[in-house]
């Protein structure tokens, strides 16, 4: 993120950074649509995860409409990942499957198998 450094009185040596607008709404946006692949309508979402080569795992956690969703992008064959995520009870989600998630319950947790390397 940008930044600069004040050098007129009384402010000089004092910084600022564009973390402090609404520049970092729109670089949390941007890290969520590009890594995690969230693609978000009215009524659906869907998956195109992109997640660096030495990530195994990532989670996001959605919250929309009095709904807590929860997603867990994981590098695994789908049983693999389906066991691995049994104690939260998630479902299998594959990348670029539409969720209707306005149909969903207050609380859901699915897991989204991503290719091995």
């Amino acid at each position: 993120m940008a930044g600069d450094i004040c050098s007129q009185p009384p402010y000089v040596g004092r910084g600022g950074w564009s973390w402090y607008t609404g520049a970092a709404a729109w670089m949390h946006r941007a890290a969520i649509e590009s890594i995690f692949g969230l693609r978000q309508g009215a009524r659906d979402l869907c998956f195109m995860p992109c997640l660096p080569s030495h990530w195994q795992q990532a989670e996001l956690t959605l919250r929309r409409d009095g709904r807590t969703m929860r997603f867990i992008l994981m590098r695994a064959s789908p049983a693999d990942a389906l066991e691995a995520s049994a104690p939260r009870g998630a479902q299998l989600l594959a990348p670029g499957q539409l969720l209707h998630w306005t149909t969903l319950a207050p609380e859901s947790c699915f897991v989204i198998p991503l290719p091995l390397d």
